[in-house]
């Protein structure tokens, strides 16, 4: 096998790295092999163990020093070509073996043109019986529809940003089936619910995930973009008990990732915990809605993505919330798959269940948000006078999919009378579809605070009142306001 004598000198420091930590008889494991996509080598294709990195030479061949506590080797899959899969499911990643120390990855070259992409992202699908997978299948029944119009002309794929089971892995594998219905490649992130709660350390809790999964942080590439999936859920070490947090395992190879990713790159970074739910980010206080809800180091990340356009995609909350971090820096926290754990069609903040759509074409990225079971231009939910009873005097929005980019406005009579008002609270409809718990199963299910709805007082009440709302990408979606059908009365 052949090496550039810059390689040579990274494999040289890290045996006499590990040989100053552990003593001078100390000499690493490495495994070696060989990437092709048909008869073609092919080179700088970063190899790693979750640790360790080395880059394929012009030959395809790489040599890579294993990290003791490392179970897998596999590839960030350069753009242009794909993984081999098993029913849909991304074969990047090899298990190690003590017996084996060769490990050879054929690529499939991809029949479209990357640089033009979908990515479908969902979150939270959170089953706990095999009946809330059916339920699924009528939301890729959806999905499928709506995708429909991107097939001829872009490559697609997609994300879970994790909780795939709600604390019950035996329905890995049934998942893994429904999944695969999709059609597409679905790279999975790893949720606190996909987690093992009784093991004794961080590093056991994510082992039952990988064992079906695969490794728990990769990264890969498609067209102009640079793609991550991560765990940033640390097991504190007592049953459901954990906490938002990237160790710096991950960070160290976060670190190594980005190196072969230039400057002014498109970055998206998928994880299940958000980074954080306010902009800008009030001072820290040590409680559970704190280190449960969102990163307690979230600045290291930021940091970190601070030289790309960087997005984020998370889930974790069962709600929908959009937030600007600097102008090269946007999280995109996705509302759940399931609703309100399969009982409402809607999530706890109002956000109808379903999924998120990103169409990429080049370094631009357009994006909008699909609810299973209602128009693409269904956007937001506005209600009449009355409607809501913490605010009876107002007409009141709920817009889910809104970022400061977006415009929210009333008219009167087809005339423009200005931008609602924005303000943290409940969904009315919500609090209707609560109100009677007899078909939820769960006692603690809630209406949940949310900062995505909007207000205003009728110059005229008797006048046609039209809510006019206008995303970051000039799409206008208008509606006047009513109130929903509540089906459980």
């Amino acid at each position: 096998m052949k090496f550039t004598i810059h390689r040579l000198f990274i494999a040289v420091a890290i045996i006499l790295t590990a040989q100053q930590t552990f003593g001078a008889d100390f000499c690493p494991r490495v495994i070696n092999g060989k990437i092709v996509c048909g008869k073609k080598a092919i080179s700088g294709v970063p190899v790693t163990d979750g640790y360790n990195f080395a880059l394929t030479d012009k030959d395809g061949c790489y040599e890579l020093p294993i990290n003791s506590s490392a179970s897998y080797v596999y590839i960030t899959t350069p753009a242009g070509y794909l993984p081999e899969h098993n029913n849909f499911h991304p074969q990047f990643y090899k298990s190690l073996s003590q017996e084996c120390d060769r490990y050879d990855f054929n690529l499939i070259k991809n029949p479209k043109d990357d640089s033009r992409h979908v990515v479908y992202v969902q979150t939270d699908v959170q089953v706990i019986e095999e009946r809330e997978l059916d339920l699924y299948d009528l939301q890729v029944d959806d999905v499928l529809k709506e995708l429909k119009q991107y097939e001829k002309k872009y490559d697609i794929f997609g994300i879970d940003c994790g909780d795939i089971v709600g604390d019950h892995p035996e329905l890995y594998q049934s998942s893994l089936k429904h999944y695969s219905r999709l059609g597409f490649p679905l790279y999975c992130a790893m949720g606190n619910h996909d987690m093992i709660y009784d093991g004794r350390t961080h590093e056991t809790s994510y082992t039952r995930f990988e064992s079906i999964w695969g490794p728990s942080r990769y990264s890969f590439n498609r067209g102009n973009v640079h793609y991550i999936v991560i765990d940033d859920i640390f097991y504190i070490g007592r049953d459901y008990f954990y906490m938002g947090y990237i160790d710096e395992a991950t960070f160290s190879w976060l670190e190594k990732d980005l190196a072969n990713v230039p400057e002014n790159s498109t970055v998206i970074i998928s994880m299940h915990i958000p980074s954080h739910l306010k902009n800008p980010a009030p001072a820290f206080a040590y409680n559970g809605s704190e280190v449960g809800e969102q990163l307690v180091n979230f600045r290291g990340l930021h940091k970190l993505l601070q030289p790309y356009n960087a997005h984020i995609f998370s889930g974790h909350t069962h709600c929908n919330l959009t937030l600007q971090f600097a102008p090269n820096l946007i999280e995109h926290n996705h509302a759940s798959a399931c609703g309100t754990w399969w009982d409402l069609p809607v999530c706890q903040d109002g956000t109808p269940q379903g999924y998120a759509v990103y169409v990429v074409d080049g370094n631009d990225i357009k994006w909008y948000y699909k609810g299973a079971s209602t128009n693409r231009n269904h956007q937001f939910r506005a209600y009449p006078m009355g409607y809501d009873k913490k605010n009876p005097d107002k007409i009141v929005a709920n817009v889910w999919n809104y970022d400061s980019e977006w415009t929210v406005e009333w008219l009167e009579d087809g005339v423009i009378k200005g931008n609602m008002t924005k303000f943290s609270g409940q969904d009315p409809y919500v609090i209707d579809l609560i109100g009677d718990r007899k078909h939820l199963r769960f006692s603690w299910i809630s209406a949940e605070v949310n900062d995505h709805m909007f207000s205003c007082v009728p110059e005229n009440p008797n006048a046609a009142i039209t809510i006019r709302v206008t995303d970051r990408f000039g799409n206008v979606y208008e509606d006047v306001p009513s109130a929903p059908i509540n089906p459980f009365k």
